[in-house]
């Protein structure tokens, strides 16, 4: 059962039906350089909105040196980024479904609808990632085997890859904790180009971090955040239909149905 692609848009919806003939944006300009010029401020702001809402791990990744004696420090202040990514993955599709939503409004009704449920994925997560860090940097004066240290670090990314999709799974649906991680396992290989996209987007923001500088990471994190919605907008689609009764999806007549429900209340 297909659901409707306008749930989860992976294209702006630009017509104002109140003025036919005209896109919205008109007054930046309808060429290549006014979508370029709207579409850079627009993930500028996505990317200030970001760092302000985790300014803990950011401070921490500017100040700080990685060493793994800091990993439950670093744990403890990535806690934020969950509903931080969460509140941007909102309003990125905010932004798909009404070019005309202001990113700042988008963004706050975002996060205070989501960040009980983000910070719940976030907390394990998070704590978990410390463990794994902890266990495979003292591996050798700890005595831990050396087969379990190396598989510490790719079943950390296994994890982190369920855990982006339960978060924006929970970002949408009110699934419980345990239901959207049993979820996000499930897509981990029922949609495993989204896993693949969101692992190559893990491993070209370590690359960035490594390469150049957590800085450029932070200035980047805007256009993160959108291509992670690109990239699970098809998962997403697949879970409306199979969370949604068939008379509650959406028409592409009227506004998309956020499946949430109240959480556009």
């Amino acid at each position: 059962m297909t659901a409707d692609p306008t749930t989860f848009p992976v294209t702006p919806a630009d017509r104002d039906p109140a003025q036919p003939g005209r896109r919205r944006g008109d007054e930046v300009g309808d060429g290549p350089f006014g979508r370029a010029v709207t579409a850079f401020a627009w993930g500028a702001g996505l990317a200030a909105l970001l760092a302000a809402a985790n300014l803990p791990l950011v401070a921490l990744g500017l100040l700080l040196r990685p060493d793994p004696s800091l990993a439950w420090l670093v744990a403890l202040a990535t806690i934020p980024a969950g509903p931080a990514l969460s509140a941007g993955l909102y309003a990125v599709r905010e932004h798909y479904v009404d070019v005309r939503v202001p990113l700042v409004r988008a963004f706050r009704r975002g996060y205070r609808l989501g960040w009980r449920d983000a910070t719940a994925v976030a907390v394990p997560v998070c704590l978990l990632g410390a463990l794994v860090a902890t266990v495979g940097a003292g591996a050798r004066d700890s005595g831990v085997p050396a087969l379990v240290a190396g598989l510490a670090p790719g079943a950390g990314v296994l994890l982190l890859v369920v855990a982006l999709h339960s978060l924006a799974l929970r970002t949408f649906f009110r699934l419980p904790l345990t239901a959207a991680v049993q979820a996000g396992a499930y897509y981990l290989v029922a949609r495993w180009r989204a896993s693949l996209g969101t692992l190559a987007l893990l491993a070209g923001a370590v690359a960035v971090a490594a390469a150049a500088s957590d800085l450029l990471l932070v200035l980047l994190g805007g256009v993160w955040v959108w291509l992670w919605y690109r990239t699970t907008a098809g998962m997403l689609r697949d879970a409306v239909a199979r969370f949604l009764t068939a008379d509650a999806r959406p028409t592409t007549t009227t506004r998309p149905l956020d499946p949430r429900g109240p959480r556009h209340a």
